[in-house]
């Protein structure tokens, strides 16, 4: 089952009061009569409000959310692996969870361990629950118990974000997340890419290209590793992009919504995993190199 606690940097206290500086003209009038914050505000019609517990903003309220979340687990048994951050356990029931935030993925025997553990979060918090397990962290889980597997997906994500963009879909299926760098056979030598004389593109394309990057990354490293590279290559650039840094980004994007689905299908196995890691020489802007792996998995021998 799954587990999401709703409103989580909400009204955690804090362990001293901070203090805001609001202009009276930001607030409803209907606020401003319940206050009296006529006759409280400064000469320069601003208001000092003293704020005691976790808002939307305030920079030490998620650390604060989380200390306060793991001190009421740990008050019911629940402990955080000492080698696994994220991973917890309880003291003697056969359950565990893995939690992100305020988001819990959790495996159990016997449904009234589960329900202790939502009994815990029930006390302090609101929440909703997913007894069939199949959303967790806008990831889709579906699991097949029978052959022992569980595929994950983002179902809609990829359109939906085409759709953000207003990316045209290209009549040619596009391949390339990005473009390869030709390689030069037969040097001797090898140089570093020169560095682009083109100009900066302008404040609206950058933050496209910001967003771009953002969106597609949260996808690229949950069930699709093939855009990565494209992705980290392009991100190298985004603080001073140029036509050739759109260009990559078009070509992202046509790739992105040529392709189908990508589902990740895991499945209980002996069988062990193996990883072959290289680096490329100089194939990147200002004379950078990249590393990059590959992991599968082999068979044990007998």
């Amino acid at each position: 089952m799954t587990m999401d606690i709703a409103n989580f940097y909400l009204c955690t206290p804090l362990p001293r009061k901070e203090y805001l500086r609001m202009k009276l003209a930001d607030f409803p009038d209907s606020i401003i009569e319940q206050y009296n914050l006529k006759q409280k505000a400064t000469p320069e019609g601003c208001v000092y409000v003293a704020v005691k517990k976790g808002m939307y903003g305030l920079p030490q309220s998620g650390i604060l959310a989380q200390q306060l979340l793991e001190t009421r687990l740990n008050a019911k048994g629940y402990h955080q692996s000492l080698h696994t951050p994220g991973l917890w356990t309880h003291e003697w029931r056969p359950i565990c969870f893995s939690l992100v935030v305020d988001d819990f993925g959790v495996k159990y025997v016997g449904k009234e361990h589960a329900d202790h553990l939502v009994s815990a979060i029930d006390e302090h918090y609101d929440y909703t629950t997913d007894w069939e397990g199949k959303r967790y962290l806008g990831l889709t889980f579906d699991w097949d118990y029978d052959a022992q597997k569980v595929h994950l997906s983002m179902p809609d994500y990829i359109p939906n974000a085409i759709k953000r963009f207003r990316h045209e879909r290209p009549r040619k299926r596009q391949d390339q997340p990005h473009a390869h760098t030709p390689p030069s056979y037969g040097a001797t030598q090898q140089f570093a890419k020169q560095e682009s004389e083109e100009p900066e593109l302008d404040a609206d394309d950058k933050t496209f290209i910001q967003q771009v990057l953002g969106t597609f990354l949260y996808y690229a490293r949950a069930v699709d590793s093939t855009m990565l590279v494209a992705l980290s290559s392009i991100a190298s650039e985004q603080a001073k992009p140029t036509a050739t840094t759109m260009k990559k980004i078009k070509q992202f994007l046509d790739y992105a919504s040529t392709q189908e689905e990508a589902v990740l299908t895991y499945h209980a196995s002996d069988m062990i995993l193996a990883i072959h890691s290289d680096a490329s020489y100089l194939s990147e802007a200002k004379a950078r190199s990249r590393a990059g792996g590959h992991f599968f998995y082999v068979q044990q021998q007998r």
